[in-house]
């Protein structure tokens, strides 16, 4: 954005000078700065994002643990130790001197109604598979966090930038109008409207300044004091095409999985319906020695009669069955909820996207004719202060209009990987 104009050739040639002294110093600062410190990238800025996700790591310890319990549950019961001292006497509550009296040690091993083991497995494991689907939508959450942190950053360095680079324009501006007013070619309204303008321009660098602090802050929690420093790239960072379905979400997968455990639930409380067995064998010797009387030997099977089923087979069954549709509307709610944000999304950076086409291909452009062309004529005394005024701070906007709605495309772009995916 040049602004060598008004005044005449000795005006011109000294904000030419200015410009060039600028555009010098501010190209030997950046370099020096790009030196010192590499450039930090979107793609690294995921990488150090996604090092240790707290979130993603609890879900991931979550679903090992029930992995875990998928294990523990398909095992049979402990046995049970029996140690039983039989048939004392009662008057005398001696061992050893009564023939009927007994030490009897055993075990007994219980097994479970039907399939129970095998189901209560598959339901951990169900459970599991949600846990490690809710791991990967933590991985796409943190990814579109720190690409939403990063653009925001981006966005408000960039305005940053151009807002940094019209400040000592507009100084000049002020100077040349007092030069003007006291040579009594502007008028008082011309100097106030330029003090004003300059003052409106210092605001707008601390509110940006004070964004910026903000998206610093905010990129911070996932790189890093340390990588937010860095300087970004000159240009804006492009984003992968989405590649996936929604159906293929991993929140949808966990709330599958969910569905699948309650079918798992439904089968595991029909088998309430069948006996548990249990089995016992002992061995018993008498306390009293010297009678001649043998060790003994028994074996016991105790089985479950599920007849009466109504308060409580019946009511297994029935929570479990509600609880299964339950998981399917979630499923359902889910669904529609994602499709909706998918459709909004997707129009929005349709429009975005040509709203972006239309900055690059003709707004900007437009904005750069017009200043030019209103430059020429204060120049030429043509076009009064006001009007060269109005015409650079509507070039000034566009381009700052210009990266907000860049910034707002690619930030659609992000929800949309989230939602549909893309390739690794």
């Amino acid at each position: 954005m040049a602004f060598s104009w008004f005044g005449g050739k000795s005006m011109g040639s000294l904000l030419a000078r200015k410009l060039a002294v600028l555009s010098l110093s501010t190209g030997i600062l950046f370099s020096f700065s790009v030196l010192a410190k590499p450039i930090l990238s979107l793609n690294e800025a995921e990488h150090l994002a996604g090092i240790e996700d707290p979130t993603t790591l609890r879900y991931q310890e979550l679903a090992q643990a029930r992995r875990e319990a998928a294990i523990s549950a398909s095992q049979l019961p402990d046995p049970m130790l029996i140690v039983e001292v039989m048939d004392v006497a009662r008057d005398g509550f001696t061992v050893e001197d009564d023939s009927m009296t007994q030490l009897r040690l055993g075990i007994r091993q219980t097994f479970p109604r039907g399939d129970s083991r095998r189901l209560a497995s598959e339901r951990e494991s169900a459970m599991a598979q949600a846990e490690e689907a809710r791991s990967s939508n933590a991985e796409r959450a943190a990814m579109r966090a720190v690409r939403r942190a990063y653009l925001s950053l981006y966005n408000q360095r960039a305005v940053l930038e151009v807002l940094k680079q019209s400040q000592p324009l507009f100084e000049d501006l002020r100077e040349i109008t007092e030069r003007e007013f006291a040579s009594g070619v502007a008028d008082q309204q011309d100097l106030l409207r330029a003090e004003l303008e300059l003052d409106r321009l210092h605001d707008r660098l601390l509110s940006t300044q004070a964004q910026e602090s903000a998206a610093l802050a905010q990129l911070s929690r996932w790189v890093g004091l340390e990588a937010v420093a860095r300087p970004l790239p000159s240009n804006f960072p492009e984003l992968a095409e989405p590649t996936g379905t929604l159906l293929a979400h991993p929140l949808l997968a966990a709330e599958q999985a969910i569905v699948d455990a309650g079918a798992h639930g439904i089968e595991l409380s029909r088998q309430g319906y069948k006996p548990q067995w249990s089995v016992e064998l002992t061995y018993g010797t008498p306390t009293e020695r010297g009678m001649g009387m043998p060790d003994r030997m028994s074996a016991m099977v105790m089985v479950d009669l599920p007849l009466f089923t109504r308060q409580r087979q019946d009511r297994d069954l029935s929570a479990s069955v509600h609880q299964r549709e339950a998981a399917q509307y979630a499923w359902h709610e889910q669904v529609r909820d994602m499709q909706r944000q998918l459709e909004e999304t997707q129009a929005r950076w349709r429009q975005l996207t040509e709203r972006e086409r239309g900055f690059v291909e003709r707004l900007i452009p437009q904005a750069k004719a017009n200043a030019e062309a209103a430059e020429h004529g204060y120049r030429n005394r043509t076009v009064d202060f006001t009007a060269y005024v109005r015409a650079r701070l509507i070039e000034l906007d566009t381009q700052i209009d210009a990266i907000g709605i860049a910034t707002e495309r690619r930030l659609e772009q992000v929800d949309l990987l989230y939602l549909l995916g893309e390739d690794a």
